[in-house]
């Protein structure tokens, strides 16, 4: 007690030092938790499943073309054959995820679920727990399970198992079980979910679920132990090539435990926001051994009067870190609440839901005390193992001033802040022009003023009229029907054949299918030859990119082979990005709109006015073809948003933690220019006395600054380029680095450090003269 209350004695002789102290160590950490807090949100994706270690995941690549081409899933033969050749391995399930919703309709209430297709086997392999219910009987094709959500749209707070629920207006499908919410940290997700021999009548194909080609089904496997994994994972390459020998299709397995963070490539945020958090800590902790040293001298004296009295550097130690210990403690549970204070500020900021009960696991909880015990460490270093470390004898001189002669300590702490600073400032301005020039970056097609609508019910059948109408209206400059947004298109193949071509070269090229005014309506540019005239034309229209693939100097009126059969390439259009932004544009193949299966969507260009008024117009007519089903549209800027949305969230999370450095920043620059001005007083006052200006004074405290800053500028440049390129690499199309983004950040940090010295100076320089001079 007696030491605690010598503590705050000393920490109350030192009141400015102390609250700066404290608010920078304060405002660290709550950036160093709210980083936590995203991090710890991060790291529990699937964490719900009380069998993860023992979840599998089996996924298919191609390396038939000029490089590998991964698949998110597999062939619907590889499960079954999974079960029957591995004694390893006790469940396996096939998964369809919900790539577009139903119908679901009970009663009058009727609503579009995203409804997925699973072997019912999957409730052995995940943990997804029934609140009613169960998964039914086997082999039974008409049933269903709802997540509770979706279960108390229909049916309230009642059990609604054995009740029959309508499907796409057609079928019949019992409830057998209603499922709790599955957990938004999850890779998978759905409102509904039916059995898997439900898609062999959607597809009318009795050989749906047992072919070795169709990448489309995420497969599962359960093992028997963990340990068990390395055996499957390392002899199921070249599965495919037993059933099919030319097949350049093969497997690979991967821990379903890695997925989110490994397979998804997550773990790149993850890296750059732990080395966020490291260096605001660290920012934090020399910006309180900073604010430290301008009261060293005292403790310098204090430390050698006790030596003297018989006390040992251990206990000099102890007492310095008991003291240290004390202040950190304080700035940590200030910072705790204040970070759960702001967390819903936080989360409504970057649009993501952070359950913070998470923390309070052990793992969370062991991380933080960690982390005050090195914040502890750290700070109390240096008046602990330095400045305890003089001979009473030289303490006790008149005008001792250890710290001053120790000059490069605080200058090498200056730099580092300055670096800090000048690292995640950058950073931000690399992040976000990235992210700006991928939103704005050209397409190949104008997005601006696109809306698509899914063909549901009676409107894929009766597409044409539909679209007829719609383009009746005089807000719509024109509309087309295709099988797949170019966001999404799914459907792939290494079916094609040209003269000349190796025929070991087996690229995967994407097939898309539009009517004749898709180039019309997305503003495709046609490079050579025409677009088809009528929806029943036989032949292709390839992208630049296919077309240099195949390496001929003209296209128009040649022939190409698409899985067996003959067509002839009507033309090549400019390259349009599709399916992601962050790759290369791949080879992609035009056809004729095709059967019902293949009209999915319409979309429709509208001109930049009375867009609502054209939505409602559109409502009516649907309403007219198809009265049952409910209207489903939505606007290409928004897609394209969607998938950026991981880059936006990104800068949003950086710019947040670079405002909590520069915060830190600042009040490092003021600690440390009080300590100047507190050990330069007499200099001060002396250079006014003979008649120095202030200006000349300010000039010469500011002097320092510009040199740390220059030094740290020199330093932090190399070190952000490298970083920043690294993160680069993982888009195809990027900005190039280049030195004015370094400069821009260093003059801004640089503004920002000269305006808080020079206010700090200006104080200093302007005091009267008289006490500066005075004895002390």
């Amino acid at each position: 007690m007696k030491t605690l209350l010598m503590i705050f004695r000393r920490l109350k002789k030192n009141k400015t030092a102390m609250m700066l102290g404290v608010s920078g160590m304060v405002a660290g950490l709550v950036c160093v938790l709210f980083i936590f807090f995203w991090i710890v949100d991060e790291i529990q994706y699937n964490r719900y499943n009380d069998k993860l270690d023992r979840i599998f995941v089996v996924h298919a690549f191609l390396e038939g073309g000029t490089e590998k081409v991964p698949f998110r899933g597999c062939p619907p033969a590889v499960a079954p054959s999974l079960a029957s050749e591995y004694p390893e391995v006790i469940r396996t399930a096939r998964f369809l995820p919900p790539y577009m919703e139903f119908l679901l309709q009970y009663e009058d209430k009727k609503y579009l679920e995203k409804t997925a297709f699973a072997d019912f086997s999957l409730f052995d392999i995940m943990t997804l727990p029934f609140k009613y219910g169960n998964r039914g009987e086997e082999n039974v094709e008409n049933k269903i399970v709802l997540t509770e959500t979706a279960a108390r749209k229909y049916f309230g707070e009642e059990n609604p198992v054995g009740r029959v629920m309508k499907f796409n207006n057609n079928d019949n499908m019992i409830v057998v079980g209603v499922i709790k919410d599955i957990p938004k940290n999850s890779s998978i997700s759905f409102s509904a979910l039916m059995p898997l021999e439900k898609t062999r009548i959607f597809f009318q194909r009795d050989d749906f679920l047992f072919t070795w080609y169709n990448n489309a089904f995420t497969t599962f496997g359960l093992l028997r132990s963990p340990d068990d994994f390395e055996k499957v994972a390392s002899s199921i390459t070249n599965r495919i090539q037993k059933e099919l020998p030319e097949s350049t299709n093969f497997l690979r397995a991967y821990k379903w435990k890695d997925k989110y963070l490994i397979e998804d490539n997550n773990i790149r945020n993850v890296r750059i926001f732990i080395l966020i958090a490291f260096l605001v800590l660290l920012t934090a902790t020399l910006n309180f051994i900073n604010l430290n040293t301008a009261r060293s001298v005292n403790q310098i004296k204090e430390s050698g009067l006790r030596k003297t009295l018989g006390a040992t550097r251990w206990s000099l130690i102890r007492l310095i870190y008991t003291d240290i210990a004390v202040v950190c403690l304080l700035a940590f549970i200030i910072s705790i609440f204040l970070a759960f204070a702001g967390l819903p500020l936080f989360i409504s900021f970057i649009g993501r839901p952070i359950d913070p009960m998470f923390v309070f696991s052990w793992e969370p909880l062991l991380a933080i005390v960690a982390i005050y015990f090195f914040t502890v460490f750290l700070a109390g270093s240096y008046p602990a193992f330095y400045l305890s470390g003089f001979r009473p004898a030289i303490t006790m001189k008149s005008g001792f001033r250890s710290v001053k002669a120790k000059g490069w300590f605080r200058n090498a702490m200056v730099v580092a802040i300055f670096i800090v600073s000048l690292l995640l400032l950058s950073g931000t301005f690399i992040i976000s022009k990235q992210t700006d020039y991928l939103q704005n970056m050209d397409l190949g097609y104008d997005r601006s003023q696109l809306i698509y609508v899914y063909l549901n019910g009676k409107l894929k059948n009766r597409h044409q009229a539909f679209k007829q109408e719609i383009n009746r209206n005089t807000n719509v400059e024109s509309s087309t029907v295709i099988s797949h947004l170019p966001f999404s298109i799914g459907n792939n193949g290494e079916g094609w054949k040209w003269d000349g071509k190796d025929p070991s070269f087996k690229p995967l090229v994407t097939d898309w299918q539009g009517d004749t005014d898709l180039l019309k309506t997305f503003g495709i540019e046609l490079k050579e030859g025409t677009f088809f005239r009528n929806n029943d034309q036989k032949g292709v229209v390839i992208n630049e990119t296919f077309a240099n693939m195949i390496g001929w100097n003209q296209f128009e009126g040649k022939n190409i082979e698409a899985y067996g059969t003959t067509l002839p390439i009507l033309g090549v259009i400019k390259d349009i990005h599709f399916n992601t932004l962050s790759e290369d544009i791949k080879p992609l193949a035009i056809q004729a709109i095709g059967d019902q299966m293949s009209t999915n969507f319409i979309v429709v260009k509208t001109n930049r006015y009375h867009i609502h008024a054209t939505l409602n117009y559109i409502e009516e007519v649907a309403r007219k073809f198809e009265p049952d089903i409910p209207l489903t549209y939505g606007f290409f800027e928004e897609e394209i948003e969607k998938m950026l949305a991981s880059e936006r969230n990104l800068r949003k999370l950086v710019s947040v933690f670079s405002g909590f450095s520069v915060i830190v920043f600042v009040l490092g620059l003021l600690g440390v220019i009080m300590f100047m001005a507190e050990q330069r007083t007499k200099e001060i006052g002396i250079r006014k006395c003979i008649g120095e200006p202030v200006f000349s004074i300010v000039t010469r405290l500011i002097k320092p600054f510009l040199i740390s800053g220059g030094i740290a500028f020199s330093i932090a440049v190399p070190l952000s380029w490298w970083t920043m390129n690294r993160w680069l690499q993982n888009f195809a199309f990027r900005i190039d680095l280049t030195i004015s983004i370094f400069l821009s950040a260093g003059i801004l940090i640089l503004i920002i450090a000269l305006m808080t010295v020079a206010l700090q100076s200006w104080r200093a320089a302007t005091q009267n003269p008289v006490d500066a001079l005075r004895d002390e």
